[in-house]
């Protein structure tokens, strides 16, 4: 049986359980940030992987090379030397006969429904998978989907919000016993990205070149990789939300110079070219899946530009291209200076963010 059942975005009730022990029952981890998620499905992983004999108290079921059928005796199979016994279900988004059927994702979350106590069954979704599961043709991952949310736990992972973010990285340097100076966490962010994997791995540098002295934010520009197409991604975001300020700084964190125009308006005309494509595949009702194995694009840019339909018009993507293309225009014909031109498009296109039709 599970533990009861919460909405989507319970990460402090899926703390709670992992501090009191109570892991018996549905796990459902999805959402689109990867580091977090993937931190707590391994704490689920390790109820099983920490027996004597893990072979035999994790089990991995695929469903793209294993029968449906076999699921309800995976899961009620009792643990070996071991009080707790974890499944991962995997492979639940294209199976080797194609996608997921009704059928079979019935039979998922038929077996859910009377789990003993001593089971944990857990499903890890990828950025944008849930969500894929309300396109068209995806009704059996829709159904499975739901089911694990109905009969377990669902567990959203957010994007973290920009003070999460800096409380984050101050954590993480406070764990390493660095000192850092107040701005290096904006800096970081600004210079490197959003992203948690990309931000542990710089931490990780920073503190090895410390020496014992507090880091700032010439540290972060002199040892520390720029992910301009990240943080162009979210430079974008930050007009979309409304936030001109914010996207005004993060481009003042990169020091942007007059030879680092061209690139930046070549980044931003990726980002609205591809709130179109969106907007298209959208409406089309192409998963955001296809979208980025034929694009190759990784699943989290997708996944944030389906999310930001819902803040600007279409009209307004097309208004935005079109403003892009004509200030790249005035640079390269020498009518405007790069630097102004480019805070004067950043205002141009926040004007246009809005409620989407």
């Amino acid at each position: 049986m599970a533990y009861g059942r919460t909405a989507d975005g319970g990460l402090d009730e899926l703390k709670k359980r992992l501090k009191d022990g109570r892991t018996g029952g549905a796990f459902l981890l999805w959402g689109a940030e990867e580091y977090t998620k993937d931190h707590y499905a391994e704490k689920l992983r390790k109820v099983g992987k920490d027996a004597p004999v893990p072979d035999f108290n994790y089990a991995v079921f695929d469903a793209e090379t294993r029968d449906a059928d076999g699921f309800a005796e995976e899961v009620l199979a009792p643990p070996y030397l071991w009080e707790k016994r974890v499944v991962e279900l995997r492979g639940v988004s294209q199976t080797r006969k194609g996608k997921l059927k009704p059928s079979d994702a019935e039979k998922y979350v038929l077996a859910l429904e009377d789990l003993p106590d001593y089971t944990t069954v857990l499903l890890v979704l990828r950025a944008g998978e849930k969500e894929k599961s309300r396109d068209k043709g995806m009704e059996g991952l829709r159904t499975l989907v739901d089911g694990f949310a109905k009969r377990g736990l669902s567990v959203e992972f957010e994007q973290p919000r920009t003070s999460q973010l800096y409380a984050w990285i101050a954590k993480h340097f406070a764990a390493e016993r660095t000192d850092i100076a107040s701005d290096l966490p904006q800096t970081l962010v600004g210079y490197c990205g959003t992203d948690l994997y990309t931000l542990q791995g710089e931490i990780v540098k920073l503190c090895a070149v410390a020496g014992g002295r507090t880091l700032g934010a010439a540290d972060v520009r002199t040892y520390c990789c720029p992910n301009e197409s990240g943080v162009f991604f979210e430079v974008a975001d930050r007009i979309l939300a409304g936030d001109l300020a914010g996207a005004v700084h993060t481009l003042s964190v990169l020091q942007m110079d007059r030879n680092g125009v061209q690139p930046a308006i070549g980044y931003l005309a990726s980002s609205y070219r591809l709130l179109l494509l969106a907007d298209a595949a959208r409406t089309q009702g192409i998963s955001q899946g296809r979208v980025a194995k034929e694009q190759n694009l990784q699943s989290w840019q997708v996944s944030r530009a389906f999310a930001n339909l819902s803040k600007l018009r279409r009209s307004g993507i097309w208004k935005s291209l079109a403003e892009i293309a004509e200030t790249d225009i005035a640079i390269k014909t020498g009518r405007a200076d790069p630097v102004p031109a480019l805070e004067l498009l950043l205002s141009k296109l926040a004007s246009f963010a809005g409620t989407a039709e």
